[in-house]
């Protein structure tokens, strides 16, 4: 192994004479360079990376033009035409691979290419080659750390505050040549590629980059012939243009545009309106003015017209854009499942507008949405992709009407599928190629699984259409190939006289890892992506769940479950797509997700998910080392554990309860919320010992102060996703016939179907966190944040404290807390204790609704279990005189399950165990009617919840029978 010798053009560069020798130099070394990868090599160990960057300094210093050529040759000082070589010798060691790009990275290169592209007086025949440049070195980037979290160095360079602007410039270029277009579209590519971060998104958009990529989408519009009639009266108004933006040229990619818009305004609804509401697209597309009847505009005396009080806008006259899109039969209440076709099916165009709907408390919808949906129609390729990602960014966002779900349903969903079929032909000539690593129809395919799975997510009717549209059996089908064996089409670099000597320190002078097989990349994002369109199918239709574990899949979600060993990043060019070789963390997320949606079907657990042995990757997962994995996989334990559920004994045994214990005690609230929710799965119905096990690794100080946490002042900011709906019945099942012990009345379980809407509530707050302005006060967030936990800690007692053995656990709770200085029913008489406002003076309704309603359900389960128990237990109960005050206070709750609760609490109290414990029971009735139960108990006489009602009888019925 020896290092090359050095050429005498080395010795020239280094030490030039001039600066012409210099740029005659760099020219030879570009020539010498293209295409061969070990000269490349070479060059790099003898230190042309130094080089380079000490060329790219002298774009700041001044120089003497050369003399004039050919009329099309640009006028360019010596200084520049160096920095111009140097730059495309970049680019071109940049081609080499991903082991070229790790030199560049230790250098300062890149920091200069970027200073110059954010200059103002940077010229435009060098803002395409820097622009180029920047674009291949982010084609190889990711390919050496595909894993996730990435390596976010470039992006932190590229979107710092000192470079960021540099791309608003480039995209603020107006489009008068080829060049130019090409610029855009390289700035919008390199912003699709490298933009993953919150902080980066937002940076874009304050930076003016985003109003930039929505004036190019308005020349496109412009372009296309699409500006909306009457546009040219409203040129100059307040957020409008003084004219039309220019039309995109011939060269002009809609595509990338399209790409980057989407990327920065997924996930946030301030950045997606500071898109809708930019000067150019408000041009182009401005707002309708409500039009109103001659007979309803009046003159005062003064000659001024007015409104008169009864004057109403007339109705719209549709939208002109959807009139040249296809007419589809729009959704009618319950049309699914009639058997005959709506009478109706009208089109939007031709849709009947209702009084309601015309107000003007009803936005308009933007014209940007209709469209978008033509550009999905008229195009091909990936602009009919990035179009769809728009839209279904902007509907997720709540930009698109309900109405136009029908639409979503018969025009995007079905295009969606057919780009995942074999035989469609997706090429389109006007696509630019998104990167040079692997053709532009596998980049497609790879996009469309999530863009489908996106768009489908939590809406039952698209998910209808595209099941209908067979794509559970297409993406089961598309899942089993990607674990197609893969064959290797690249040879690595050959050698005459052995490999070069790399042992240097210094990074610059020698090649970085080999990175990951771009192939094999792809199929792990395209694998993703159908494993996260599979998980948004299925999540309410048990139906769907079983046609996908029908299609034979479920050992391939299994197999998805395992992770990528550490492997070395030398020695991850080798590895394959088998199911060995594991998978990298988005995979395991999605998988996760895959896996979880399944464990909401009664059937697949007992059948297709316990033959694939579910639970074994699962319980190698919540140890891993990546937190969001470790997340992801204790959600789908929390369905796993439940009662009906084969695996509850095999998660048990696989001693994963430690696990869970530490895991509750993270910094990590999501970590917390859903570790404690697995620990309350697992603690219901199963043997005491496992709940004392449970409770001693939680520790009983831990979980009191969790429960005695005063919620009203909530201490620090906490990243987990909001509470529940203060209504929600979530965990709660259907309460006992009256006059039995009601130990296993309700247990905090939940079912499949609770568990899906559980999933819905908790993710829809975390997409709103990440908003380019928070949606919420912080400081309600963290309240929130408070609320969900202490609800899951007292969820947790109360399936601790039911099922057989109950009463030996509640004393061991009392004792395990009072060794503590803790007394679990002085935690409960707290948490009941109404907080007063100035309103609950004079309503005690209101006092009450500052208890959380999350917290107040379990509280009252609590009670309703301890009074199941013995009759000492009860005596306990009604020792406690505030506890049992306070709860007289929420027999008038708004929430039915606090009402139901507390009946059951009286029931239970007043209930007799045999005849010895007759006169205990009529002293704990007579207790109960002096603080005033039996008045309570009357005004529940005619609730309006029939369950209310029913258990109102039984608990009148028993305390009539003992006290009169």
């Amino acid at each position: 192994m020896t290092r090359a010798e050095p050429t005498p053009l080395l010795a020239r560069l280094e030490n030039p004479e001039s600066i012409d020798e210099l740029v005659s130099g760099l020219r030879s070394l570009k020539h010498e360079l293209i295409g061969h990868s070990q000269r490349k090599e070479a060059w790099i160990s003898w230190g042309i990376i130094p080089i380079l960057s000490k060329t790219l300094a002298l774009s700041r210093s001044g120089g003497k033009r050369p003399e004039e050529g050919d009329g099309d040759k640009p006028h360019r000082t010596h200084e520049e035409e160096a920095v111009l070589q140097a730059v495309i010798i970049l680019g071109s060691l940049a081609l080499g691979g991903a082991p070229f790009v790790s030199p560049i990275l230790a250098s300062d290169v890149l920091s200069s290419m970027l200073s110059i592209l954010a200059s103002s007086n940077c010229p435009q025949w060098l803002n395409l080659p820097i622009l180029k440049t920047l674009d291949a070195i982010a084609d190889r980037y990711p390919l050496q750390n595909p894993n996730w979290p990435q390596d976010n160095q470039l992006a932190e360079l590229v979107f710092s505050k000192e470079h960021v602007g540099s791309f608003s410039r480039v995209l603020n270029l107006p489009p008068t040549s080829q060049d130019s277009a090409a610029c855009i579209n390289l700035a919008a590519g390199i912003i699709s590629k490298l933009c993953t971060e919150e902080a980066h998104k937002v940076a874009l958009a304050e930076s003016g980059a985003l109003d930039a990529l929505a004036a190019n989408v308005a020349s496109f519009v412009v372009a296309q012939g699409f500006v909306l009639p009457g546009a040219e009266r409203r040129f100059g108004e307040a957020g409008t243009l003084p004219g039309l933006p220019p039309p995109a040229p011939p060269g002009a990619k809609l595509a990338p545009i399209l790409r980057a818009v989407s990327v920065i305004v997924e996930h946030s609804k301030s950045r997606a309106e500071l898109f809708l509401s930019s000067p150019p697209l408000v041009t182009v597309f401005p707002s309708q003015i409500p039009e109103f009847s001659p007979a309803d505009i009046k003159k005062n005396p003064w000659g001024m017209p007015y409104l008169s009080g009864s004057a109403v806008p007339r109705q719209a006259t549709g939208n002109p854009i959807d009139a040249i899109l296809p007419v589809v039969p729009m959704t009618q209440p319950n049309s699914c499942n009639s058997n005959f076709p709506p009478l109706v099916p009208q089109g939007y165009g031709k849709r009947r507008t209702s009084f309601l709907e015309s107000l003007p408390a009803d936005e308009d919808e933007t014209y940007v949405v209709p469209w978008l949906l033509y550009v999905i129609r008229a195009h091909s390729g990936m602009t009919r992709l990035m179009a769809a990602r728009l839209v279904t960014a902007l509907f997720r966002l709540g930009f698109v009407k309900k109405h136009r779900i029908s639409m979503l349903s018969h025009l995007v969903v079905p295009i969606l599928l057919r780009m995942l079929e074999k035989d469609v032909d997706m090429k389109d000539e006007d696509d630019p190629k998104y990167d040079g690593l692997i053709p532009t129809t596998l980049r497609l395919k790879e996009e469309a699984p999530s863009i489908l799975a996106t768009m489908v997510m939590d809406n039952q009717e698209l998910q209808k259409h595209a099941v209908d549209g067979k794509a559970i059996k297409v993406l089961s089908q598309l899942l089993k190939e990607t674990y197609n064996p893969f064959q290797e089409t690249t040879r690595s670099m050959w050698y005459a006289e052995g490999k070069i000597d790399a042992s240097t320190a210094d990074a610059r002078l020698k090649l970085g890892p080999a990175g990951f097989n771009p192939i094999i990349a792809h199929i792990m994002r395209y694998r993703e992506g159908i494993l996260k369109a599979l998980a948004a199918l299925a999540p309410f239709k048990d139906e769907y769940r079983k046609a996908i574990c029908d299609n034979g899949v479920v050992p391939y979600i299994i197999d998805s479950l395992k992770p990528r060993s550490s492997t070395s990043a030398e020695d991850s060019s080798n590895l394959k797509n088998t199911a060995a070789d594991g998978n990298p963390i988005p995979t395991l997320l999605a998988a996760c997700g895959a896996a979880r949606t399944l464990t909401r079907s009664a059937s697949a657990l007992r059948t297709s998910l316990i033959d694939a042995g579910v639970a074994t990757p699962l319980c190698e997962l919540i140890k891993h080392r990546e937190i969001q994995v470790q997340i992801a996989a204790t959600s789908v334990i929390c369905n796993l554990a439940l009662d009906f559920s084969p695996m509850k004994e095999a998660l048990i045994s696989a001693d994963i309860l430690p696990i869970l214990c530490d895991h509750a005690h993270s910094n990590n609230l999501q970590l917390r919320l859903e570790s404690l929710w697995a620990l309350k799965n697992i603690a219901y119905n199963s043997a005491n010992d496992i709940k004392i096990q449970i409770v001693k690794s939680l520790g009983p100080e831990w979980l009191a102060q969790l429960m005695s946490q005063d919620l009203s002042a909530p201490a620090g900011k906490q990243d987990a996703p909001m509470a529940m709906e203060t209504d929600s019945p979530l965990g709660m099942g259907t309460s006992n016939s009256a006059g039995e012990q009601v130990d296993l009345l309700n247990p905090a379980e939940d079912s499949p179907m609770e568990d899906a809407i559980r999933t819905q509530q908790s993710s829809r707050p975390r997409q709103k966190r990440q908003s380019l302005v928070s949606d919420l006060d912080q400081s309600k967030q963290a309240r929130q944040d408070s609320i969900i936990v202490q609800e899951q800690a007292f969820e947790l007692i109360r399936n601790i404290i039911c099922g057989s053995g109950a009463s030996e656990m509640v004393d061991y709770i009392f004792q395990e807390l009072r060794q503590h200085h803790y007394d679990l029913l002085e935690i409960l008489a707290e948490k009941l204790r109404p907080r007063g406002t100035a309103q609950s003076r004079r309503d005690t309704s209101k006092g009450m609704s500052s208890v959380p309603v999350e917290v107040l359900l379990p509280v009252t389960y609590v009670l309703v279990n301890i009074a199941a128990c013995s009759s000492q237990h009860r005596e306990i109960l009604l020792a406690h005189h505030d506890l049992m005050r306070n709860l007289m206070a929420y027999f008038s709750h708004p929430n039915r399950y606090v009402r139901v609760n507390c009946v059951w609490t009286i029931i239970n109290l007043a209930y007799e165990d045999d005849p010895s414990d007759h006169q205990a029971c009529y002293e704990r009735a007579s207790k109960l009617r002096a603080l005033g139960a039996m008045d309570r108990l009357t005004s529940l006489s005619d609730d309006p919840d029939l369950d209310v009602r029913e258990r109102t009888k039984t608990a009148l019925h028993l305390m009539r029978k003992l006290v009169g």
